[in-house]
C-alpha cells in the first residue's frame, strides 16, 4: 500500500502494461479486474499524492491460463461385433468399454436406434437383451461422466434371422427304400410327420 510521508495519497491507478485498468481513491487501495482472458500480464500501480507527485510500483508479472474444460468420456461396443448374426428369438449380450480421462464414468446406456434398451451403472458395462425378434438392428452405447458430459459409440449393426429349423420331422413310410416295381404301375407314397 503506497504511503506518502509528507502528503496524502489522493488516488492509486492500476495498469496492465500501459493500459489503465481502473483506480481507487480511498484506502485500502484495490481494484478487481474481471473476466481476464488467458495470457501473460505485467501489472503496476501508480500512486498520486495531493502535491500531484507520482510513484510507480515495481512490476508484477502474472500468467492466466486458459480454463481447463472437462472432457467427455469415450465408449465403444465390444460385443456383439458388427454384422453379427443371431437366431430369433435371440438373447443378445451387449457389452461396452467406457473410460473418462478427467473423471469417472457414472453410467452406460444401451440403445437400439433411438430406443433405450437398458443401462449399467458399473464396469464391466453390459446389458442382456432378451426375446429379440427377427430383424436388422443398429446398437449404440452412450456413456455419461461425473461432469455431466456424454458421448455415444459408433453403431454396431446386427441381424436376427428366423430359424431354419423346424419343430417336426417328416419321413416316407411306404414304399420302403429299395422297393422295385415292374412295368407301368401306380405308386402310393405315404408320409409320416412327427414332433
Amino acid at each position: 500500500r503506497p504511503v506518502d510521508v509528507d502528503a496524502t495519497v489522493t488516488k492509486v491507478e492500476f495498469f496492465n502494461g500501459t493500459i489503465k485498468l481502473g483506480e481507487d481513491l480511498t484506502s485500502p487501495y484495490s481494484f478487481t479486474w474481471n473476466n481476464v482472458p488467458a495470457g501473460n500480464y505485467t501489472l503496476t500501480t501508480k500512486a498520486t499524492d495531493n502535491a500531484n507527485l507520482l510513484t510507480t510500483s515495481t512490476p508484477v508479472t502474472i500468467v492466466v491460463n486458459a480454463p481447463v474444460l472437462p472432457v467427455a468420456p469415450t465408449v465403444i461396443i465390444t460385443t456383439p461385433t458388427n454384422n453379427a448374426t443371431f437366431t430369433a428369438p435371440a438373447t443378445i449380450t451387449i457389452a461396452a468399454n467406457a473410460a473418462d480421462t478427467d473423471g469417472s464414468v457414472v453410467k452406460v446406456e444401451f440403445y437400439n436406434g433411438t430406443t433405450k434398451l437398458g443401462e449399467d451403472l458399473s464396469s464391466p458395462y453390459s446389458f442382456n437383451w432378451s426375446n429379440v425378434p427377427a430383424a436388422s438392428y443398429t446398437l449404440t452405447a452412450k456413456a455419461y461422466d461425473n461432469n455431466g458430459l456424454a458421448s455415444t459409440s459408433a453403431g454396431v449393426t446386427i441381424n436376427v434371422e428366423t430359424s431354419n429349423k423346424t419343430n417336426f420331422t417328416v419321413s416316407i413310410t411306404s414304399p420302403v427304400s429299395g422297393t422295385v416295381y415292374n412295368g407301368t404301375t401306380n405308386i402310393l407314397i405315404n408320409t409320416s410327420i412327427s414332433s
